[in-house]
């Protein structure tokens, strides 16, 4: 008689079970949670790329006072460096001829993709402007 509640006792005893729990839970939670701060991660990465060749080319446009292939190979070189592809950017700059002291935009845009295993991806538009005023007298 006294084998009958000890051998009830060992298939209701739950030791183990939180490590079971773990083993679901981490690949279907966690992982997805990682991927995501890595691809958020990523895009902000993209996001400064694109701050950065937008100043970098107002930069060389206020010295040039227009819009020329020199603002544009700067802005090609700060995406290059930043790992994004030169020629899938848009890049818009007016006025395209500045006297001193007026204003000149430019704004750079690309699409980048985010994707998070398991659960998609999708096309994210990102652009930046950057305005500084020419320095050159025409």
């Amino acid at each position: 008689m006294s084998r009958r509640p000890r051998l009830w006792h060992r298939l209701r005893d739950e030791r183990g079970l939180a490590t079971v729990e773990a083993v679901i839970v981490v690949p279907l939670v966690l992982v997805p949670v990682l991927f995501g701060v890595v691809t958020f991660g990523e895009l902000e990465h993209t996001r400064l790329v694109l701050d950065s060749a937008a100043a970098a080319g107002a930069r060389q446009a206020a010295v040039d006072g227009q819009d020329d292939q020199s603002v544009r190979d700067r802005i090609a070189l700060e995406l290059q460096d930043g790992g994004l592809d030169p020629a899938t950017a848009s890049i818009t700059v007016t006025p395209a001829v500045a006297a001193w002291g007026q204003p000149i935009n430019v704004h750079v845009a690309i699409t980048s993709r985010a994707s998070i295993p398991f659960l998609g991806g999708w096309d994210v538009p990102m652009s930046s402007d950057f305005t500084t005023r020419s320095e050159v007298t025409h």
